[in-house]
């Protein structure tokens, strides 16, 4: 081989790297679109599930199942509260540690349950017209619990 015969060479394998770069980009970006389309419909699921819950308050537990949700997604009482006129103190937050869910009860006028990995999980809601499910709270057309990976009885 001559000279610009192995000249030649070093550009093939560096086309071959920027073409290789090329693709891994392509992928990383599939990956992390799919991903965030993912959480989107993890997330329209859950609300609407909440909107079920409440709009029938007749104590049946609702499961969303199988939903995303990314490493330290917060979820707190007044973001589903707001969502169907609802006070805060009609809302109860539970999550299961195990189940990839912490529920940080510390501040009791601001609890919040967090996603403690990326998780997969399912989330229970149940909702009733009586006072049953949160002793001491006020009047409240509907009283929710949001279970985070725990199942309600």
């Amino acid at each position: 081989m001559n000279q610009s015969g192995q000249a030649f060479e070093a550009y093939r394998v560096l086309i071959a790297m920027v073409i290789a770069l090329a693709v891994l980009l392509i992928i990383l970006s599939a990956v992390t679109y799919f991903d965030k389309l993912r959480e989107k419909v993890s997330l329209d699921t859950l609300y609407s599930s909440w909107k079920s819950a409440v709009d029938s308050p007749n104590g049946k537990v609702i499961l969303a199942r199988e939903l995303f949700f990314p490493k330290g997604t917060v979820f707190n009482r007044r973001q589903f509260a707001v969502q169907v006129n609802l006070e805060e103190t009609c809302v109860v937050l539970d999550g299961e540690k195990s189940a990839g869910f912490a529920l940080d009860d510390s501040d009791i006028e601001h609890p919040r349950v967090t996603a403690v990995n990326s998780v997969v999980g399912n989330v229970y809601m149940q909702c009733e017209t009586t006072n049953d499910t949160i002793p001491g709270f006020g009047n409240c057309y509907a009283y929710c619990l949001l279970s985070f990976g725990k199942k309600v009885v």
